[in-house]
């Protein structure tokens, strides 16, 4: 008679973040990009910047989304991490590359991409930290 008791109890003290499997961060992340001539390496440009980025992870799917059109990407989770390798062609560009995020606990998010058309390539490097945040925060900062 008190085990239901106690499984209510535990029910209805998980962390509304947990109670659904959804996670919500928030990351601090700087990138550069490189855009290269791939013939003669030659750098074309190169720019730094920094910005915010959310996220939502489904645990339970093993997927992983940074804005609310409801396109999810599936990914790897193992160990509090999500990763994501990938790479495609569409309309002759070749797109590459790795991306990593801890989210159990929250901490560390990394990217390295790689995109190239005939003789031009463009290198992203993304790095930063992570939070726990709130659905409300969240979404919002994904409608942006």
């Amino acid at each position: 008679m008190k085990l239901p008791i106690i499984i209510s109890a535990l029910l209805l003290s998980a962390s509304p973040a947990f109670a659904d499997d959804l996670i919500y961060l928030k990351c601090d992340v700087k990138a550069t990009t490189t855009t290269i001539q791939s013939s003669t390496n030659e750098v074309l440009d190169k720019k730094d910047l920094a910005t915010e980025e959310f996220y939502k992870i489904d645990t339970i799917n093993s997927r992983l989304t940074s804005d609310n059109s409801g396109d999810w990407k599936d990914v790897t989770i193992a160990n509090g991490i999500a990763t994501d390798q990938f790479k495609e062609v569409e309309n002759g560009v070749t797109s590459e590359g790795k991306a990593f995020v801890e989210f159990s606990p929250p901490g560390v998010f990394g990217m390295e991409y790689t995109a190239s058309e005939d003789d031009i390539s463009l290198k992203m490097v993304v790095t930063g930290t992570c939070q726990n945040t709130d659905r409300e925060t969240a979404e919002k900062g994904m409608n942006q």
